[in-house]
């Protein structure tokens, strides 16, 4: 019944039409989307707009303890030792562009899970620099979980503009939930990086042809706007910096369903492999 209900209103056009159903959008949102990590709500046509929706329901974006306790373990508790499947494609890349003595910036890294991820496979030879930009809670649990591991070749920071200038930038997963990566209102991504790096991999966004839109994701103890980018305007702000696409995979592990609005479901997230031309 829970999938058949589910298919309905975010697969089929019937969704749409209980959307209208004022009473049945409250019952969702108070015995179903409250209480679930990940679940996607409404749609929004900016992300001031969405914000204001998320901070009618709760705590609003990533600074926040639990997410911090969630996302960055204690340095006794090990790894993941399971991981999504697109995370093989950012790892295969990272294994033909690192080169001795590179630099990589992590922006959205939390504590280092993909810094340890890629040193358990092999791919991290000194001299290398790994440096991690997260909101300052993760920043610090990283900083304790590393030092008490002894890692050697990760720093940690919470300022973009104050990271070393890098070879390779990484934005896995994260890029989705900035209120303006692409400079609209002010400085965007690469406005802010100290240089562009010649290699960026981005990882598990929800991206289609459809227009820019903003929807709601809740992480329990905290609501955060989330855009939905459409592809040739995502595209276009890195060609315009002279950026050019490499690679693209799939992201099968995660999907947006956003209930009320089948239009704008997505059954796979996406990445991409852009290089600087010279």
């Amino acid at each position: 019944m829970k999938q058949l209900f589910k298919a309905l209103m975010m697969h089929s056009a019937i969704g749409a039409w209980l959307g209208k159903l004022p009473f049945l959008k409250g019952l969702y949102l108070r015995h179903v989307w409250a209480g679930r990590m990940d679940l996607f709500y409404g749609l929004f046509g900016s992300y001031a707009e969405a914000e204001r929706f998320s901070a009618n329901i709760g705590k609003v974006g990533w600074h926040d303890d639990t997410l911090a306790e969630l996302l960055v373990r204690d340095a006794e508790v090990e790894a993941p030792t399971l991981f999504q499947t697109s995370q093989f494609a950012v790892m295969l890349w990272l294994s033909k562009l690192l080169q001795p003595g590179s630099t990589v910036v992590d922006f959205g890294g939390a504590g280092g899970i993909f810094y340890e991820l890629c040193e358990r496979y092999g791919l991290l030879k000194p001299p290398l620099s790994w440096h991690v930009v997260d909101m300052p809670d993760m920043v610090e649990r990283g900083r304790q979980r590393h030092a008490r591991l002894g890692s050697t070749m990760i720093s940690f920071g919470s300022e973009l503009a104050e990271a070393p200038a890098p070879d390779i930038m990484l934005m896995l997963g994260m890029i989705q939930y900035l209120p303006d990566p692409f400079g609209e209102q002010g400085p965007g991504i690469l406005d802010t990086v100290p240089a562009l790096p010649e290699h960026i991999l981005i990882n598990k966004i929800p991206i289609s042809d459809a227009p820019d839109a903003w929807t709601a994701q809740n992480h329990v103890s905290s609501v955060i706007p989330c855009r939905l980018f459409n592809r040739a305007k995502f595209l276009a702000y890195f060609e315009a910096r002279g950026y050019r696409l490499q690679d693209r995979w799939l992201v099968p592990e995660l999907q947006a369903e956003i209930p009320f609005h089948p239009e704008r479901t997505l059954t796979y997230f996406e990445g991409f492999y852009l290089r600087r031309q010279a």
